[in-house]
């Protein structure tokens, strides 16, 4: 008998435009996991991450995250179909959380409240269970694979401080600083400058065109009322200065926090510390800050500098960070001096 969730998550697979956008990772042809991401979502790397570090396979469902304009108008992103949308309510329900209402340039649940409409999504099998938040899906799988490597300690003052850090990179403003425009140095490739000057506006559109067709199914109808919510707040500030600075700034005093707690050798795989989920996190948003133009940010912590280094290369981060930013997002000079590492050689 099928399970229901393997049905569910056949209806969001078909949104997958691409069938070689869909593919087992691993040695199991009936993988325990299913995992619905995108090759160029922060959020996304950090799962794939995890998953990499603990050798686990699963169906990967690579999907199309940014809407465009075609020929025949609006082409929607993959995960806003109805039937992904859908299934990621099934998380929702289990977390008991009201839908995001506004922008902070974070994407924490745990401040902001539930996306209806971003990846990653896990679904496990085993255990009838689909979970969101990159965060939590990547706590959830440290706790039901211990091996080869274990995440997040056991030792109560490790934890405390590993998942102290896990907090801290949660709530960077990951959104502000890929999708806004500041304006004092805004040092994005022109290419992503270009397509998040109408970013919203296709959000928005794609979202209200689900709405006119879906009119009848009132939960889907309150989940893209939700994210349009969201994303009207977004399109306010991305050219706002003083959000954009102040955004920046957060950034900056979150590095500078960071060079504090490296020179306390407290965590890090810098100093003898077993490979941590705060080393994964920390990992995956040095890359994208690096890919953004931001590595000056680290110039003058000199700890951070050789954290990113060491974390570079990582096969893990080299792989599910670096290489995947390279080849799914516009190119980045920025990049340039990361690329040389294990996945890279790999390849």
């Amino acid at each position: 008998m099928t399970h229901p969730l393997m049905t569910m998550a056949a209806s969001a697979r078909a949104a997958i435009q691409d069938p070689r956008r869909s593919t087992v990772v691993g040695d199991s042809a009936n993988p325990r996991f299913e995992l619905f991401h995108a090759a160029s979502s922060l959020c996304s790397q950090k799962v794939r991450t995890v998953l990499h570090e603990k050798a686990l396979p699963y169906r990967s469902n690579d999907m199309l995250i940014l809407s465009s304009m075609g020929p025949s108008g609006l082409v929607p992103a993959e995960h806003y179909s109805p039937a992904y949308i859908r299934l990621r309510l099934i998380a929702a329900r289990e977390l008991d959380l009201q839908f995001v209402s506004g922008y902070s340039g974070r994407t924490s649940v745990e401040t902001e409240g539930f996306d209806p409409c971003v990846v990653p999504l896990l679904v496990d099998y085993q255990a009838g269970r689909v979970v969101a938040d990159s965060r939590r899906i990547c706590t959830y799988l440290d706790a039901v694979s211990r091996t080869p490597v274990q995440l997040v300690p056991d030792n109560p003052e490790a934890r405390t401080e590993v998942m102290r850090q896990v907090g801290i990179v949660d709530r960077i403003p990951n959104g502000a600083l890929l999708y806004g425009f500041h304006p004092d140095a805004d040092r994005r490739p022109d290419a992503l400058k270009s397509s998040m000057e109408t970013v919203y506006d296709y959000k928005i559109m794609a979202l209200e065109g689900l709405i006119a067709i879906h009119a009848g199914d009132a939960e889907l109808v309150a989940a893209c009322r939700a994210k349009i919510e969201k994303e009207s707040a977004g399109k306010k500030v991305c050219h706002d200065p003083a959000f954009q600075r102040a955004a920046r700034q957060h950034a900056g005093d979150l590095l500078k926090g960071l060079e504090r707690d490296l020179a306390a050798k407290s965590f890090s795989c810098l100093w003898g510390n077993a490979f941590s989920l705060a080393d994964v996190l920390w990992g995956v948003n040095l890359v994208r800050m690096n890919y953004l133009g931001l590595s000056s940010m680290w110039a003058g912590l000199p700890h951070v500098e050789r954290y990113f280094d060491a974390l570079a290369r990582r096969p893990s981060l080299c792989k599910e960070a670096i290489q995947a930013s390279v080849r799914s997002m516009p190119y980045s000079a920025h990049m340039d001096a990361v690329v040389d590492c294990p996945a890279a050689a790999a390849a």
